[in-house]
C-alpha cells in the first residue's frame, strides 16, 4: 500500500521541531511495520489547526491524495490531522471518493462507513473541546498576569530583551531592557517631541542596517506602533486596556510617553504614505487670500508657491522664498533672547493636564459601565459621552501644544544654529516655522519680479 505521513506540532518554542520529528520516526514504524510505502511526507511545523491560517503542507497532502494514487494517511493521532468539526468534513469527503484509508499511530480510523465516521466526529469534537479548554485557561493565565504586571509571552519586543542560558538553550528575558535598543527608542521618542517624522526614523534605522526583531525593514506605522506601546513606560496592558504598573522597568518616562502618545493620536496628524512632505512651506504658509499654498512647476521645470484655491492667483519662485524663511529662523533662534521665546510656552504642568486627561477616560468608563447596569438611558449617556470625548481631545491637544518647547530647544541651545538647521529632517523644520511663525506670501506684481522679501510677511505666531 502507498502511504503519505503527516506530522503537525502547534508550538515550537525552540525551532528544532524535535515533536514533528518525534512522530515521524513512530509514523514510519508503524508504515514499515504494516509493509507500506511512503511515497512522500508532510510536515506543518508551528502552525495550529485549531485557527482558520492555512496549513500549507496539510493542503498539498490533500491535493496529493485527490490526484495520485494513494491509499492511506498515516498520522501520529487524528487531532494532528484536524482539530475542528468543521475541518473533519472535507477529510471525510476526500476519503470517501478516494478510498483512502486514515491510520494513526494510536489506532486506524475508518471514514468509508458510518461507524468509523462517528468515531472521527466524536475525536474531533473531543480535540475541538479540548482547543476551547485550552484557550479559556490560557485566557485567564493571561489575564493573571496581566493583574500581576508580568510579561505576556509573544515575540520579544524591541527595547527589551537579553539573551539568557535556560535548559541548556538561549532564551531572551524580555523583563530586562537591551540597551542599544533602548537608545534608539529613546531617541525616536526625542526625535517626534522635536518634531520629527516617522519616516524619518524608519529611514534612518534601516540605513543602520536596524531591523525589528521579527528580521523586516520599518516603516512609519511599525515605528508608530513601537511608540504608542505603553510597555516602554512599564504600563501593563490588557486586551488594549493599561490595567497597572508593569514589573519590568521603563525605558522612558510617563511624561515623554504621554507627550508623544498625544503628538501621535492628534486627529489632523497626516500619517498617509503618499501625501508626505517634500517641500519647506506647503500648507504652512498663506496665500494673501488666506487660502493654504502648495507646490507648483512652470514649463521649463522650476518650483513654485501657487495658490490653492484659485488658480494663477498666486505664483512665486519657491527657492529663495525658502532660503529667506531659514535665514529668519536662523537669526531669530541665534539672538541671545532666543530663550525668552521658550517662556510662554511651558505653561501649566504637564503633570495636571495628564491627570486632567486620566479623569475624564475615567469619566468615560463610569458612563459605559452606568449604561450597562442601567442607570442611565442611551440618550443620556451619549450626551455625556460626546462632551467629555470632546473635553479630551482639547486636553490632548494642549498636551501636544505644551511640548512645543522641545521643538525650539535643541536649536536655541546650539553652539552654531545655522549648522544645526540644517542637519534637521524636513518634518522638525516644519515643525520649528509653524512653532515660530505666520508666514503670508503677498503677490509679486504683474510680469516677470526679482526676489524681494517685503513681498513676505512673516508675524510672530502667539503661544498657545
Amino acid at each position: 500500500m502507498r502511504a503519505v505521513v503527516y506530522t503537525r506540532q502547534s508550538l515550537d518554542k525552540t525551532g528544532s521541531g524535535a515533536a514533528v520529528a518525534r512522530q515521524r520516526d513512530d509514523c514510519r514504524k508503524l508504515c514499515a511495520d504494516r509493509g507500506w510505502t511512503i511515497v512522500r511526507e508532510f510536515s506543518d511545523n508551528d502552525m495550529s489547526a485549531s485557527t482558520r491560517k492555512r496549513r500549507p503542507q496539510y493542503e498539498a497532502m490533500l491535493e496529493l491524495v485527490g490526484t495520485a494514487d494513494v491509499d492511506v494517511i498515516v498520522a501520529w493521532h487524528i487531532d494532528r490531522l484536524v482539530r475542528r468539526l468543521a475541518d473533519l468534513e472535507p477529510l471525510i469527503q476526500l476519503t470517501t471518493d478516494t478510498a483512502t484509508r486514515v491510520a494513526t499511530v494510536t489506532g486506524d480510523l475508518d471514514l468509508s462507513n458510518d461507524a468509523g465516521r462517528l468515531v472521527g466526529r466524536i475525536l474531533a469534537s473531543v480535540a475541538q473541546g479540548e482547543v476551547e479548554r485550552k484557550g479559556a485557561r490560557q485566557s485567564r493565565a493571561q489575564q493573571q498576569a496581566a493583574q500581576e504586571g508580568r510579561p505576556s509571552g509573544g515575540r520579544r519586543p524591541f527595547g527589551y530583551g537579553v539573551p539568557r542560558r535556560h535548559d541548556g538553550r538561549l532564551v531572551w528575558d524580555v523583563t530586562e531592557i537591551n540597551q542599544p535598543e533602548a537608545e534608539l527608542v529613546r531617541g525616536a521618542y526625542q526625535t517626534v517631541i522635536e518634531g520629527g517624522s516617522l519616516r524619518g526614523i524608519a529611514s534612518d534605522w534601516n540605513g543602520r542596517e536596524i531591523s525589528t526583531t521579527m528580521g523586516n525593514r520599518w516603516i512609519h506605522s511599525t515605528v508608530r506602533r513601537l511608540l504608542l506601546n505603553p510597555r516602554n513606560a512599564a504600563r501593563r496592558t490588557y486586551k488594549g486596556e493599561v490595567v497597572g504598573p508593569a514589573s519590568w522597568p521603563a525605558i522612558i518616562d510617563d511624561d515623554t510617553f504621554d507627550a508623544v502618545h498625544a503628538i501621535l493620536v492628534m486627529p489632523d496628524r497626516n500619517t498617509t504614505t503618499g501625501r508626505a512632505r517634500k517641500w519647506l512651506l506647503p500648507g504652512l504658509a498663506k496665500c494673501h487670500c488666506g487660502s493654504d499654498v502648495m507646490t507648483g512647476w512652470t514649463r521649463h521645470g522650476k518650483r513654485t508657491y501657487r495658490c490653492r484655491a484659485m488658480r494663477g492667483h498666486l505664483a512665486r519662485a519657491a527657492d529663495p522664498i525658502d532660503d529667506y524663511v531659514s535665514a529668519i529662523v536662523v537669526e531669530r533662534l541665534s539672538r541671545p533672547d532666543a530663550v525668552d521665546l521658550l517662556d510662554g510656552r511651558v505653561g501649566p504642568d504637564l503633570a495636571d493636564f495628564r491627570a486632567k486627561a486620566q479623569a475624564i477616560r475615567d469619566r468615560l468608563d463610569d458612563l459605559a459601565t452606568a449604561l450597562e447596569e442601567g442607570v442611565l438611558t442611551l440618550p443620556a449617556v451619549r450626551r455625556s459621552s460626546d462632551r467629555l470625548k470632546q473635553e479630551l481631545v482639547d486636553v490632548e491637544a494642549r498636551i501636544a501644544a505644551l511640548s512645543a518647547v522641545d521643538v525650539l530647544a535643541p536649536l536655541i541651545d546650539a553652539p552654531d544654529v545655522e549648522k544645526a538647521w540644517v542637519a534637521l529632517d524636513l518634518e522638525r523644520r516644519r515643525a520649528v516655522i509653524d512653532t515660530l511663525m505666520v508666514i503670508t506670501l503677498l503677490s509679486p506684481g504683474r510680469g516677470r519680479q526679482p526676489f524681494d522679501p517685503q513681498k513676505i510677511q512673516i508675524e510672530p505666531r502667539k503661544p498657545s
